[in-house]
C-alpha cells in the first residue's frame, strides 16, 4: 500500500509542477530543456552504436575501397542507362550507333524517376528523418541491429506510452476543461467591461499553455519585440493546428481559417463565442467575400485583437514556404510576418489531413518525444507605393521562407486537394521534361534537337 502512494504521490506532483504550474505562471522549467538536451545526447549515442555495427558489418568497406571508376560506374548503373553507353570507351567514338527500341526503356525509367523526385508534391508528405529518433512509425529500424539498441528502444517505448502519455493526457483534458470553464465566465462577464479583455486574455491563453504543455513543447521565441498588435494582420508558414497553439502562447489572436468537424470543430465553436473568430468553408465563394469583408471591418476598427492567418491555405511538410494567397495583403494593413520552424528529430509536427485525423494526428503528437520549435518574429512590413497585393505577398513570403531556413517555391499548395487545370498541367509536364533532357544522358546519334522534333511529331 505505502509503495502504491509514494508512485501516486510522485506521479501527481510531477503533473502538478511538471505541467500545470508552469503553464499558470506562463513560463517554461528549465528541466524540460534539459530533458531535450540529454535526449538529442541519446540519439547521438544509438546514431554511432549504428554506424559501429554497420562498420563491422563491412558495409562501408565498399565505398572506402571504390575508385572514382567504380564510382562513375555505378552512377551510370543508377540511372538505368543503356549498356552500350557504359561500354563506350571500349568502342570507336566515330562508330555508329544503333538505336532500338530497346534502348528507350532505360531512358522511360530515368523520365519516371524525375517526376517521383518531384519538388513540389514530397512537400505534402512527411520528410525524412536525419538519425534515428527510435520510434517506429519512422522509415528507419536498425533495432535488429544490437541488444542495447533493443533495450533501449524498449525503455523509451515504456518510458513515452507508460509514464508521459498518461500526464500528456491529463493536461490536454485539462486544457479542454479550461477552455469550456473559461468560455463560461467570458460569456458572462460584459464585453463592453473594461477588464474583458484582459481577462480574455489570460484564460486563452492559459489554454494554450497547457496544449503546449501536454506536448512537452519547448519553443525558442526570438524577437518578441515585433509581435503582432492590434489592427494588423500576422501572417506565418503553416505546417499542422498546433501553428496556431504555439503562436497563442503569448499572444491573443482572432483567427481565420477553414471550418472543420470533429473535436476541432468543437474547439473552434468554443472560441467563436467570446471573440471574433472567422471560420469559413473552402468551397464556398460567397464565404470568401465575408472573409475579406470582416478582415477589412476588423482590421480598420484597430482595437481588435490581431488577426492569425496562414495565406499558404494548407499544411506543408516545413521544408518550403508555397504560394501566399493575396486576400489577406489587399487590405493595406501592417503585416506582421512570423517564421516557424519545428524540430522534426523529436517528432513530426506536419499534420497529413488526407490520411490523418485530427485525433490521430494528436495522439501521435503526444505518444512522441517533444514538440521543440523555433518561432521568429520579424519587422512589421506595409504595402509599398505602386505595389500589388500579389508582388507584396511574394515579398512577405521570400522573407519568411529565408528566416526559417525553407525552400521558398512559387507553386499553389492547393494542388494537393484540387485536380490541375489542363494549364497548369502542360506546364508542368513541359518542366520536368526540359529537366529531363538536361539531366539526362542520351545516345550519341540522338540528340536533345532531335528528341524535341521527334516527340513533336508524335503528339
Amino acid at each position: 500500500m505505502i509503495p502504491r502512494l509514494i508512485f501516486l504521490a510522485y506521479w501527481l506532483s510531477t503533473f502538478v509542477f511538471g505541467f500545470l504550474v508552469p503553464a499558470f505562471l506562463g513560463g517554461t522549467l528549465t528541466l524540460r530543456r534539459w530533458y531535450i538536451k540529454n535526449v538529442r545526447r541519446l540519439f547521438t549515442y544509438c546514431n554511432n552504436i549504428i554506424k559501429q555495427r554497420e562498420h563491422l558489418l563491412g558495409f562501408d568497406d565498399e565505398l572506402q575501397e571504390e575508385d572514382e571508376e567504380d564510382v562513375v560506374q555505378k552512377r551510370r548503373k543508377r540511372k538505368h542507362l543503356p549498356s552500350y553507353l557504359e561500354e563506350e570507351d571500349e568502342e570507336d567514338s566515330s562508330s555508329p550507333q544503333n538505336f532500338g527500341f530497346c534502348d528507350v526503356a532505360p531512358l522511360v525509367m530515368n523520365g519516371i524517376s524525375t517526376i517521383k523526385d518531384d519538388e513540389v508534391m514530397k512537400r505534402f508528405y512527411a520528410q525524412e528523418k536525419p538519425i534515428w529518433n527510435m520510434l517506429t512509425r519512422t522509415a528507419i529500424h536498425p533495432v535488429f541491429m544490437s541488444h542495447r539498441l533493443n533495450i533501449i528502444w524498449f525503455i523509451s517505448l515504456v518510458w513515452r506510452w507508460c509514464w508521459l502519455l498518461p500526464l500528456r493526457i491529463l493536461v490536454f483534458i485539462s486544457a479542454m476543461i479550461w477552455l469550456i470553464t473559461a468560455t463560461g465566465i467570458l460569456l458572462i462577464i460584459p464585453r463592453s467591461a473594461k477588464c474583458y479583455d484582459k481577462c480574455y486574455e489570460w484564460m486563452l491563453c492559459l489554454v494554450f499553455r497547457l496544449i503546449t504543455h501536454s506536448l512537452s513543447a519547448v519553443i525558442n521565441f526570438h524577437n518578441p519585440e515585433n509581435r503582432a498588435k492590434r489592427g494588423g494582420i500576422c501572417v506565418a508558414n503553416h505546417t499542422s493546428p498546433l501553428d496556431a497553439v504555439i503562436l497563442s502562447y503569448d499572444n491573443c489572436y482572432s483567427m481565420i481559417g477553414q471550418r472543420h468537424g470533429g473535436l476541432l470543430g468543437f474547439s473552434q465553436k468554443l472560441l467563436d463565442l467570446t471573440a471574433n473568430h472567422v471560420w469559413f468553408e473552402r468551397g464556398e465563394s460567397k464565404d470568401r467575400q465575408r472573409v475579406v469583408n470582416r478582415l477589412k471591418e476588423h482590421c480598420n476598427s484597430g482595437k481588435h485583437h490581431p488577426v492569425l492567418i496562414f495565406p499558404e491555405g494548407t499544411c506543408i511538410n516545413n521544408t518550403s514556404v508555397m504560394m501566399f494567397k493575396k486576400g489577406s495583403f489587399e487590405i493595406g494593413a501592417t503585416i506582421y510576418p512570423v517564421a516557424i520552424k519545428y524540430d522534426t528529430l523529436f517528432t513530426e509536427a506536419f499534420w497529413n489531413s488526407s490520411e490523418q485525423s485530427i485525433v490521430k494526428y494528436l495522439l501521435m503528437m503526444i505518444t512522441s518525444w517533444a514538440l521543440v520549435c523555433d518561432v521568429w518574429y520579424l519587422p512589421p512590413m506595409k504595402q509599398e507605393p505602386g505595389e500589388d497585393a500579389i508582388t507584396f505577398a511574394n515579398r512577405v513570403k521570400s522573407i519568411i521562407a529565408k528566416k526559417g531556413g525553407l525552400v521558398d517555391l512559387q507553386w499553389d499548395g492547393m494542388i494537393k486537394r484540387q485536380k490541375l487545370s489542363e494549364r497548369i498541367r502542360q506546364g508542368l509536364i513541359e518542366r520536368k521534361r526540359q529537366q529531363f533532357l538536361e539531366s539526362s544522358v542520351l545516345p550519341r546519334n540522338i540528340s536533345h534537337g532531335n528528341l524535341n522534333n521527334l516527340s513533336t511529331a508524335t503528339s
